[in-house]
């Protein structure tokens, strides 16, 4: 089974070339936002994957201009298409507001997802050089536990030595791990206020969509 995704504005136009250029296609997500112009985009490649036999899921974003919200709506469908062992043929991105677009591309860079863009004028496919890896992967486990313990504790100010003592390591070896985070771009440090000596270790937002 293939399925194919895509940020979906007015025009169905942008998504038809990939619904026709994919092959043994099962079905279709569409992420579109709540306008009326982009519902009625919807109706007419549901009629097109009705006529072809395809599965069409919209997924109805209210917020269409809200980052987090339309990238945590797109990668659950991508993780949960993984767990049924699904094949996900492309990701779409020529639709939608340019938040929609923008966050699909991040979501797609993260998850290492071919990705494809479509011209306004000529409507040909233009294929986008991703790179075909998992950014999670390049993290080590223990970095993955420093990273999701700092995400699921974003509103407390931790400190390096509060890492240590909650993880059972020595000092060094934290300040280590969060080198090597902050060279991947993953964390930041803020001065603590009332000690200049401290450091706030803190997760970059993006995290959160790694890790799930």
């Amino acid at each position: 089974m293939v399925v194919i995704l895509g940020t979906l504005g007015f025009r169905p136009e942008t998504l038809i070339p990939t619904i026709r250029s994919t092959e043994r296609l099962s079905s279709v997500i569409v992420f579109h936002s709540d306008h009326e112009r982009s519902k009625d985009a919807a109706k007419d490649i549901r009629r097109l994957c009705e006529l072809m036999g395809v599965q069409l899921i919209e997924r109805e974003i209210p917020d269409a201009f809200d980052f987090m919200t339309v990238a945590k709506a797109i990668q659950d469908d991508i993780l949960e298409a993984r767990k049924k062992e699904e094949t996900i043929g492309v990701f779409n991105i020529a639709g939608g507001t340019r938040i929609m677009s923008a966050s699909a591309l991040l979501v797609c860079t993260l998850e290492g997802l071919n990705t494809v863009y479509v011209h306004d004028n000529t409507l040909e496919e233009i294929p986008l050089p991703m790179l075909h890896i998992r950014y999670s992967d390049i993290l080590t486990d223990v970095q993955k536990s420093l990273l999701k313990y700092l995400v699921q504790n974003k509103g407390r100010d931790i400190t390096q030595g509060d890492l240590a003592k909650e993880f059972g390591m020595h000092k060094a070896t934290i300040n280590h791990h969060i080198k090597k985070l902050q060279e991947k771009g993953t964390v930041h440090l803020e001065t603590k206020k009332g000690d200049g000596r401290e450091k706030i270790v803190r997760a970059e937002v993006s995290m959160e969509l790694l890790l799930r």
